[in-house]
C-alpha cells in the first residue's frame, strides 16, 4: 500500500478510506496514469474539478471519486453504456519480478531431465545429438521432481526440458468457455510449456513448474487414438498447439513427421498450430488433404512488444507460403486480437499483407479477442511490466474471464470479417470462445454443430 498517496487522497478530498476502498482507487489511479500518461498531481486536480466529491459526504465521497476514475479509465465503454462496477477487476498492484528469466531468440536447453522409463528413447538421443554439452539428469518421475523442487514464477521460462512417459490426457475435447459456442475441436495433447514467451499466454497462470514437458511415447498416443477413432460417427477436427507450440521444437522432436504420417489416411482434419518458422520436417513430408498447418498472426507492433522469442510476422508468412507451395493446406488464427489506438490500421494492414503473400482459399481463419482468467493479469504485471494490453477496456464477462465489452467485440469482429471478405469469399471464418449474441452479429451460424459442420464440410 502506498501510504503517502492514501494520506494525500484523504487530505485533499476530506474522507477516510478503508483498505478495500483505497485499493480500488489506487488501482484505478495507477491504470489511468499508465493509459493517459498523466501525473498523479494532475489526476488529483482532475478529480477535484470533475468528481463532485464536495457535494457528497461519508462513503459517498469515495463513490464519487471511484465513479469519476472509472469514466476516465474506461472512456469508450462509459460513452456507450453505464458500467456495472461489479464487472471491474481491480486487483492489488503487483511488484515487478526481480531476475525474471528472459527467453532467447534461439532455444538452447540448460538441463535435460528424463524419466527412468524414457532412458534410451529417440527423444533423449535427439537432444544429446543436437546439444552435446547439455547437462542430462535421470529422475524417477516428473511428478516427484516437481514435488521436491520449489517453483518460482521468475524461473518460469528457464529452459529446462523434461522427457516423460505420458499416461493420460492424450486426447480431450477443447474446453470452450461455458455457455459460449464451440466448434467441436479436439486437442491432441502433445507436451506442455513453450520456448516462446507471449505476454497474454494463459499457460503462465496454469504452469506450476519451469521448463517444457515432452512425451517420448508417441506410440501410446496413437494406440489411444485408434480406440477413439472406432467410436467416431463422422469426421472431426483435431490439433496440437494448445499447451505447446506445434513446431517450435520440431527440429528436435520430429513430432510433425510422425503425426503427419499417422493421420494422413484418417477421417479427421488434423491441425498443427504454431507461431514458428521451423518447417523443415513439414517440407520433407508428402502433403495430405486432411493435414492443416496453421499460424497465429498479429500485427508487427504486437509481435515485437508482446510475443517475445517468436519469429517476426514476415518470417511466419514466409514459412506459411513455403508450406502452401509444397501442397499443404494452411490456416490462420487472428487470436488474440488486441484493441489499441491504431488497431484498425494495423489489423487491416495485417489482413492485406496476408493476402498479398498467400493465395486463398485457406482451410479456415479463426478470430478471437483478448481474454483471460483474472488470475493472469497480476502475473503479467510481474513478468511484463512494459506491457499495457491488460490496461485496455477489459471487464469481467459472463464466463468470469476479463474481456472487452460486447459492443467492442462486435465492432472488432464486424470489421475483421469485412476486411477478410474483401479479399476472400470462400475461406471459412469462425469465432473462438464467443457467445451466441456475438455470433448472431457477424454470422448466420447458430449452434456448435453448425460451426463444426461448416468447417469440416469445406475441407473434406
Amino acid at each position: 500500500m502506498n501510504k503517502k498517496l492514501k494520506k494525500e487522497i484523504e487530505k485533499k478530498f476530506c474522507c477516510r478510506l478503508n483498505q478495500n476502498q483505497y485499493q480500488d482507487l489506487e488501482r484505478l489511479i495507477f491504470e489511468v496514469e499508465r493509459r493517459q500518461n498523466i501525473s498523479t498531481a494532475r489526476l488529483i486536480d482532475y478529480l477535484k474539478i470533475n468528481s463532485g466529491y464536495d457535494k457528497r459526504t461519508g462513503k459517498n465521497r469515495f463513490l464519487a471519486l471511484k465513479n469519476c476514475l472509472v469514466k476516465y479509465r474506461y472512456p469508450l465503454t462509459s460513452a456507450h453504456e453505464d458500467i456495472n462496477k461489479k464487472k471491474l477487476f481491480l486487483n492489488k498492484i503487483q511488484p515487478v519480478l526481480k531476475n525474471n528469466w528472459v527467453v532467447r531468440k534461439t532455444f538452447k536447453p540448460a538441463t535435460l531431465f528424463f524419466e527412468k522409463e524414457t532412458r534410451g528413447s529417440y527423444l533423449v538421443k535427439n537432444f544429446q545429438r543436437q546439444f552435446p554439452n547439455l547437462k542430462i539428469k535421470q529422475i524417477s518421475t516428473f511428478k516427484n521432481y516437481f514435488k521436491n523442487n520449489q517453483f518460482k514464477i521468475a524461473k518460469l521460462k528457464k529452459p529446462l526440458v523434461f522427457i516423460t512417459k505420458e499416461t493420460r490426457d492424450f486426447l480431450k475435447p477443447c474446453p470452450c468457455t461455458k455457455n459460449h459456442l464451440g466448434c467441436g475441436y479436439w486437442i491432441f495433447n502433445l507436451g506442455y510449456g513453450c520456448p516462446f514467451d507471449c505476454s497474454y499466454c494463459y499457460l503462465q497462470q496454469y504452469t506450476n513448474s519451469p521448463g517444457i514437458v515432452l512425451p517420448a511415447n508417441l506410440d501410446d498416443f496413437f494406440t489411444q487414438f485408434d480406440r477413439f477413432e472406432k467410436k467416431l460417427t463422422g469426421p472431426v477436427r483435431i490439433g496440437t498447439g494448445e499447451f505447446l507450440d506445434s513446431l517450435a521444437l520440431d527440429h528436435i522432436t520430429n513430432y510433425s513427421s510422425r503425426l503427419i504420417s499417422y493421420f494422413r489416411n484418417k477421417k479427421v482434419l488434423f491441425e498443427l498450430k504454431t507461431k514458428s518458422d521451423k518447417i523443415e520436417n513439414i517440407l520433407r513430408e508428402k502433403p495430405a488433404s486432411n493435414i492443416i498447418i496453421s499460424w497465429s498472426l498479429n500485427p508487427e507492433k504486437i509481435v515485437n512488444s508482446e510475443e517475445k522469442g517468436t519469429p517476426r510476422l514476415q518470417e511466419r508468412l514466409a514459412a506459411a507460403k513455403k508450406v502452401q507451395n509444397a501442397g499443404f493446406k494452411v490456416a490462420f488464427h487472428f487470436d488474440p486480437i488486441i484493441y489499441y489506438k491504431n488497431w484498425e490500421k494495423d489489423y487491416q494492414e495485417l489482413t492485406r499483407l496476408l493476402y498479398k503473400k498467400l493465395s486463398p482459399p485457406f482451410a479456415w481463419i479463426s478470430l478471437g479477442t483478448l481474454r483471460a482468467n483474472r488470475q493472469l493479469k497480476p502475473i503479467v504485471e510481474q513478468r511484463f511490466p512494459k506491457s499495457d494490453i491488460f490496461y485496455g477496456e477489459l471487464f469481467i464477462g459472463e464466463d468470469k474471464k476479463i474481456r472487452y465489452p460486447q459492443f467492442l467485440r462486435e465492432t472488432i469482429y464486424t470489421k475483421m470479417f469485412r476486411w477478410i471478405r474483401h479479399f476472400d469469399s470462400k475461406t471459412p471464418l469462425y469465432l473462438c470462445m464467443e457467445n451466441k449474441n456475438i455470433w448472431k452479429a457477424v454470422s448466420t451460424l447458430k449452434t456448435t454443430k453448425n460451426i463444426e459442420n461448416y468447417l469440416i464440410k469445406n475441407n473434406l
